[in-house]
């Protein structure tokens, strides 16, 4: 639901004077000062104030009626309760006893309770502002809007004018029928609220209200705009893009409030609503696991997992859905009928029998549960389950699946006239039905009206080029006619799809597979590729999917092995061209060419192709060679993505002007592919044209906004041109949206490390390495940030360079940073086995020569520290204007940066 945020405000009313300073009483300045700690969040030392003093006067009104708010702050409700109780009785008119007292209920969703209390509010105090707000409030929910009208017109003049007031009053006035009225109301609290992100949020939720989910998808991008974190905020947001039809701005903000909260069943649910509403219910099932695993007891949650279960023909994993559904809705007869369907799908068919019996027999007129029963019949007694799909369709003439059922099993039993009337039905009904034009086609070949049955799964092709049953049946009736040339070109097309099972066979054990961790999941579907190909050794996709995965696994040699074996098994371009693909991924351009050749000849009109294999011939083969490709392109396909590679191409063949030319032209085209700007980016880095690089990397992340690696290359070059604050704001934007990806918070922690910021850089640093980042550049400037930020945790530091040391020992920063750590532990001579090893690597390193003085002065040898000293001097006075500090790491990070592991 929407209302996770109540947009009245919580008023409390305190009135601490009440009896105070009377005898047998608290004293005034003890509950003022127990009420100035709860509003400044001091919710404990205010309880124990007020409980000491109750010792005291435990019949004093107010400090019961103010203990009451506290213990409601802690959502202690039953003792708030009694503690308003206790003042009631002692002044039972007060109108701020009561007025909290009503808070308290709805706080606690009792509204008769709350609507009680306003009332005797209001009677005491006609004009009281919370009272009559809530009051207004209760009688919208229940759409009194007459009511919530007179309770808004009994507020003070001043309380009518606010716009919290006014949002009100158009709720009002919409529930009387003054729809003008309303919305001319909240368009002018909208026109003055400015950037005021409250009231924007309850302008949203009337708009909500209202149906106009469209206006208040911008309502609440209003207040995200403010508040870019709020969680309730990112809900609704997504809730109302949802509602508005905007699926792929609800499916974005939904990832991103659920990186707050993982576990939110709401959101969970909602993502994957939208996911099988957009035809992805494979996506579906993880959300809607991880939404059954936070809120176990929603039915809702569970019909839609056995659903889903169901569509990806998990058959198994949707009967123990169903099963934990009708523990929570045991009187649900359908479910139990759809339970018995997944069984007899899931080869329990004995079990799956007695539900359907069961539901046939105590729902006689239902026709699903006649289909589903016969279904389950047929498999030992296709006359009974002739008897009963004829009962389904007598029940519902229209109902296509029973009529296509019937029509196959008519088929079966030798019945061919029978099996078309029924076929013909349903394909007047749904004419792009691929399994009946199969099945009809198969009863025109059973007669002999071969052309008949040649036109019909010429249709059926049509539908799908690719059906393994339709190729084969199409080819045979091909031979039968004579027309052998097609026939052998379907069934050449039939061999080139390699041996596969032409329907869906029931499975399980998702459920089981998705509490595994991430590596036990891979170990999984990895043994389990491995136990298939036991059984299907010259399935084309079985290798290709082996070897991808080796190649995730970083097993590169074994990985393209196994994507060589393809290549004897099978032409498909498709399936070829994503053994290309996977091989260029992985850099592995030599054999990526293998496969991305021969698809090429026999598509010489796909231009990426050409790309894909220019880009190979040039990484694994020369520059002239990938030339000669790229020159067979159509001049008409010479666009943007063409000429930033013909760049590169020139530029490694030493033309700098012909490239220079050539780069112009591709960034003016606006190349599209993400490949292609970061080779372009890495052009310019290459000749020093950093601005340049930063302008085409905006323009490519403005075009290409989902490519990880191009956002963090354009972060990374902000830094390198010193814009830091803009690099920061795409930095995390991208650790929203890729947050388990280590890189940008290792970027982000050195850019503030080099930048005196050292605390925030700890932080950044730690993370990326608990997210895997292992290379020296982040152990090296978690040492250094340690060393500023926290510098009696040498323990800490050392570690970190110590780390550092073990994956570059040859740099000399990291053995001076060494060497200065062990000479605060006072660790001497190791201490002098980094600094001398630093300075092998770079004689004139200022910082080493600094700490080697430091050193020997703490060892007594003076005159090797006076030497140090006077090396520094004459490497001042020879290069007075030298810059020592370590350089930001950007550029070599940007050779080497990838994608974000999936």
């Amino acid at each position: 639901m929407f209302n996770r945020i109540l947009a009245v405000g919580y008023i409390f009313g305190l009135s601490v004077s009440l009896l105070a300073g009377q005898d047998g009483q608290v004293s005034r300045s003890v509950l003022q000062k127990a009420a100035d700690d709860f509003q400044a969040g001091k919710v404990s030392e205010s309880e124990q104030a007020l409980r000491a003093a109750l010792k005291q006067a435990p019949r004093d009104a107010a400090a019961l009626g103010l203990l009451g708010v506290v213990l409601d702050a802690q959502n202690r409700y039953e003792e708030a309760e009694g503690a308003y109780k206790q003042a009631l009785a002692i002044n039972p008119r007060s109108p701020a006893l009561l007025n909290n007292l009503g808070n308290h209920y709805m706080a606690m969703d009792k509204t008769e309770q709350a609507r009680a209390a306003f009332l005797k509010v209001v009677a005491a105090d006609p004009h009281h502002a919370n009272a009559n707000l809530q009051l207004a409030e209760l009688a919208i929910s229940a759409k009194q809007g007459t009511a919530a009208l007179k309770y808004l017109e009994q507020l003070s003049s001043e309380d009518r004018t606010s716009p919290e007031v006014a949002i009100q009053h158009a709720r009002a006035l919409k529930l009387t029928g003054q729809a003008k009225a309303a919305s001319d109301l909240l368009a002018g609290v909208q026109k003055n609220a400015g950037n005021e992100p409250n009231l924007a949020f309850s302008i949203g939720m009337v708009l909500v209200e209202w149906e106009k989910y469209a206006e208040a998808e911008q309502a609440f991008s209003r207040v995200l705009d403010a508040d870019p974190t709020n969680f309730d905020v990112l809900y609704n947001l997504a809730l109302a893009a949802q509602h508005a039809g905007h699926l792929e701005r609800a499916v974005q903000v939904y990832q991103v409030a659920l990186r707050q909260r993982p576990a939110d069943a709401d959101c969970l649910f909602n993502l994957a609503t939208i996911y099988v509403q957009t035809g992805h219910s494979d996506e579906a099932v993880v959300p809607l696991m991880q939404a059954h695993k936070a809120a176990p007891e929603r039915a809702d949650i569970l019909l839609a997992l056995a659903q889903t279960s169901q569509d990806l023909y998990f058959y198994a994993d949707a009967v123990t859905a169903i099963d934990e559904y009708l523990k929570l809705k045991p009187e649900d007869d359908v479910a139990r009928r759809e339970r018995g369907f997944c069984l007899i799908r899931s080869t329990s068919l004995d079990k799956g029998l007695e539900d359907l019996r069961w539901y046939a027999e105590k729902h006689p007129k239902d026709a699903r549960g006649m289909y589903e029963l016969a279904i389950a019949e047929t498999v030992r007694e296709p006359e009974k389950a002739l008897e009963t799909l004829n009962r389904a369709v007598s029940l519902d003439p229209k109902f296509s699946a029973a009529r296509y059922a019937r029509g196959v099993l008519y088929y079966q039993m030798g019945k061919t006239d029978q099996s078309i009337a029924d076929l013909e039905v349903v394909l007047k009904k749904t004419p792009d039905d691929l399994r009946s034009l199969d099945a009809l086609g198969q009863d025109y070949m059973r007669m002999g009206k071969l052309p008949e049955a040649a036109e019909t799964f010429a249709r059926a092709l049509k539908l799908d080029p690719k059906d393994p049953k339709v190729l084969n049946n199409y080819g045979r009736v091909l031979f039968r006619l004579n027309r052998t040339a097609e026939a052998e070109k379907v069934m050449a097309d039939f061999r080139v799809l390699g041996p596969q099972e032409t329907r869906p066979r029931p499975y399980g054990g998702l459920f089981d597979f998705l509490n595994l961790s991430p590596e036990q999941q891979f170990a999984k579907y990895l043994d389990n590729i491995k136990k298939t190909m036991v059984t299907n050794p010259d399935d084309p996709a079985l290798r290709m999917q082996l070897g991808k995965a080796l190649l995730h696994q970083g097993k590169t040699e074994e990985g393209v092995t196994a994507l060589r074996s393809v290549l004897k098994l099978t032409l498909n371009p498709d399936i070829l061209t994503a053994c290309g693909k996977a091989l260029f991924e992985f850099e592995q351009y030599g054999p990526a060419r293998e496969f991305l050749e021969p698809v090429l000849a026999a598509n010489p009109n796909n231009a990426n192709l050409r790309l894909d294999l220019a880009t190979a011939d040039f990484h694994s083969g020369s520059a002239d060679e990938a030339l000669k490709v790229l020159d067979t392109t159509p001049v008409d396909q010479r666009k943007g993505d063409y000429f930033l590679l013909l760049a590169e191409i020139l530029d490694a063949m030493r033309k700098p002007e012909e490239a220079a030319a050539a780069f112009n032209r591709g960034f003016d085209a606006a190349p599209t592919r993400p490949d292609l700007y970061l080779e372009a980016a890495l052009f310019l880095f290459k000749h020093n044209q950093n601005q340049r690089a930063l302008h085409i990397l905006e323009q490519a992340t403005r075009t290409i906004p989902d490519s990880p690696v191009l956002q963090l290359m354009l972060a990374m070059t902000y830094g390198m041109v010193q814009q830091y604050e803009d690099g920061v704001k795409v930095l995390t934007k991208i650790e929203a949206r890729w947050p388990e990806w280590s890189l940008p918070y290792e970027i982000q922690g050195i850019s503030l490390e080099t930048r005196t910021r050292s605390q925030q850089a700890v932080e950044l640093l730690q993370t990326a390495v608990s997210l895997g980042a292992r290379d020296a550049n982040v152990y090296y400037y978690l040492a250094s940030a340690i060393s500023h930020a926290r510098p009696d945790d040498v323990d800490a530091a050392k570690q970190a360079i110590n780390k550092a040391l073990q994956l570059n020992p040859q740099d000399p920063y990291i053995q001076s940073l060494a060497g200065r750590i062990a000479y605060r532990q006072k660790a001497y001579p190791e201490a002098l086995e980094h600094l001398n090893a630093a300075l092998r690597l770079w004689p004139e390193m200022i910082e080493a020569h600094e700490t080697l003085a430091g050193v020997y002065r703490a060892t007594g040898e003076r005159e090797k520290s006076a030497e140090a000293l006077k090396e520094i001097v004459r490497i001042k006075q020879e290069n007075p204007t030298a810059d020592q500090s370590p350089p930001f790491p950007a550029r070599d990070l940007l050779f080497t940066v990838q994608s974000p592991t999936p």
